[in-house]
């Protein structure tokens, strides 16, 4: 459920292979040029090979550029089966920010950057449907149903921003902190949106969201933000598509001032005020500012600022955004184990224990499918969360996951077990 309207694997087979093949697929997957199967980084740097020009490797953004202009050529008078329904459009999104969600999770604790909803929702559709050329054919379909209905609907109008489908499109920060907003706010619940276009959420509980959300943001910044939020709000509800766009909103003017931060700090640090900032003059502004990067990070900061040759302020700007330093953050400094927090986990790992087991029990039977390693994933991801004890949210969603899915593989047993023997 939640998913777009079925690709026919005969018709996309029947199209002319004019678009895309993903690397080479081996037993064990991609494969590099060497022959050796390739990391999930080097594949999502590699993976898009265009077949008249085998060997050449473009960037996704050529190949997501390639998915939005068949888009425009979807003709849904032709072919009126391949509309979806606004309601099956906004339960996709929510499955879709759902498995973002997770996906964050778990590419923030091996270490590998996340990813744009676009080069994500490639990756879904890949694993789900096991061939690159149906995975294109689901991100046309999606791309061409949003645009049917992103002019009526503010939730699907926010799905097209962040895939880049015109007018303002939003970038990856957006988009973490529309996440990180929205899971808060619904308390890690399943589905995390209604297939509905209203939705409300506790106005109490959205100003808490906010709260956390801005945690790093100067009081009087912070104190601004959480009083227009208290004038959207109607009573005790506040609309939460609005809220989001709201606090996204509210985060890009954030970002913007903290550009204009880095701006200022270089041209106080640069004391000779030649427009070049030297390492004696680097290390003093780091010790005369609030960071949490340590020597060795700061070190790596200013080694690529070097490379342009002269570290000039709008280097500095560039290179200080990518490493995060002296910009808008998510959430406190520290996060702390409170004592709600603490009575949310202790609720949760009870209902964790009761079906432990038969997770267990099902990772062992249906070992090597695709539903066993979602199972391992979302198992691995829950027992982090239960040792730190700081996110509430994110675990009630990893552990509804589990249990959404360990319930549907049991109502479709003789399939799961059909796949795993296949």
């Amino acid at each position: 459920g939640g998913g777009p309207a079925a690709v026919d694997p005969a018709a996309a087979s029947r199209r002319p292979r004019k678009s895309i093949v993903m690397g080479m697929f081996g037993a064990k997957g991609a494969l590099g040029a060497d022959g050796k199967e390739m990391s999930r980084e080097d594949q999502r740097q590699r993976v898009i090979l265009k077949e008249e020009i085998v060997g050449q490797v473009i960037p996704y953004s050529a190949f997501w550029a390639s998915v939005i202009k068949q888009a425009e050529q979807v003709d849904f008078v032709e072919s009126p089966q391949q509309q979806m329904g606004r309601r099956q459009l906004l339960e996709f999104i929510s499955t879709m920010y759902v498995e973002k969600l997770l996906a964050d999770e778990v590419d923030d604790r091996v270490g590998i950057s996340r990813q744009s909803l676009p080069e994500f929702l490639y990756d879904y559709h890949l694993e789900k449907l096991s061939e690159p050329q149906l995975a294109e054919a689901a991100l046309v379909h999606i791309v061409a149903n949003v645009r049917v209905y992103d002019r009526v609907s503010n939730r699907v109008k926010m799905f097209s921003r962040f895939l880049n489908l015109g007018g303002q499109p939003f970038p990856l920060e957006a988009l973490n902190i529309f996440l990180v907003s929205l899971v808060k706010c619904q308390n890690g619940a399943i589905p995390l949106l209604p297939d509905s276009d209203i939705v409300l959420a506790d106005a109490a509980r959205a100003l808490r969201v906010i709260e956390y959300v801005f945690g790093q943001a100067p009081f009087v910044i912070r104190s601004k933000v959480l009083l227009e939020a208290e004038k959207r709000a109607a009573g005790k509800s506040i609309d939460l598509d609005s809220l989001l766009l709201f606090i996204v909103e509210q985060w890009r003017e954030e970002a913007g001032r903290a550009e204009e931060r880095l701006r200022a700090l270089f041209v106080a640090s640069d004391a000779d005020g030649d427009g070049n900032l030297d390492y004696n003059e680097f290390i003093e502004m780091i010790h005369h500012v609030s960071t949490s990067k340590g020597h060795r990070e700061c070190l790596r900061m200013y080694a690529e600022m070097t490379l342009n040759r002269v570290v000039d302020c709008n280097t500095f700007v560039r290179v200080a955004r990518k490493f995060r330093f002296f910009t808008f953050e998510v959430g406190p400094a520290v996060k702390k184990q409170d004592k709600d927090a603490l009575a949310s986990f202790d609720l949760l790992q009870g209902e964790w224990k009761k079906i432990e087991e038969m997770v267990f029990e099902l990772m062992v039977v249906l070992e090597g499918s695709r539903i066993a390693k979602r199972l391992e994933q979302h198992v691995t991801i829950l027992k982090k969360l239960f040792n730190e004890k700081t996110d509430p949210e994110q675990a009630w969603l990893t552990y509804r996951s589990a249990l959404a899915e360990m319930v549907g593989c049991l109502r479709n047993k003789d399939r799961a077990f059909a796949v795993k023997q296949g």
